[in-house]
């Protein structure tokens, strides 16, 4: 009996928490990276040319995570709820690969126009020309294009 009243509390607690808290514990249940089946089966991935935004550069990625948008292919899956929470990015010799992370939706923003741009951190990656995979850079398939870094 006292072992599931200290439940009851923790649960309170862990609701009663501020949204900010509960989302982060939220999201480490619920977040996963996005396998390359799921990114097609959602209308697919393109990588545009990197920008600097406050002295970061960056490589925005146009995805839409919910399904609801055609950036490469025709989407097959519908996920309304489901949105970007990060872009992974590695680096090793001239290949990077990016990889998607998904959760589920905080707010109700948009999954159209700007919903859609995410942007991978490319700092510390030295100059030079890279080729960007998705995923891992053993499978042609997953290439995505190629970038120079000034």
């Amino acid at each position: 009996m006292k072992r599931s009243i200290q439940a009851v509390i923790a649960i309170f607690i862990l609701w009663a928490a501020p949204v900010p808290a509960r989302a982060g514990l939220f999201d480490w249940f619920v977040s996963k990276s996005a396998d390359w089946n799921f990114i097609q089966s959602t209308g697919g991935i393109r990588i545009l040319t990197p920008v600097t935004i406050g002295g970061k550069l960056l490589l925005p990625v146009l995805y839409d995570a919910s399904g609801m948008s055609n950036i490469t292919c025709e989407p097959t899956a519908v996920h309304t709820g489901v949105v970007v929470d990060k872009i992974k990015v590695s680096q090793s010799g001239t290949n990077i690969v990016i990889r998607v992370t998904t959760c589920l939706r905080k707010d109700m923003g948009s999954t159209v126009g700007e919903g859609r741009y995410h942007y991978a951190d490319l700092s510390g990656i030295p100059p030079g020309s890279y080729q960007i995979f998705y995923g891992g850079a053993d499978d042609s398939a997953t290439v995505l294009g190629q970038i120079v870094i000034k």
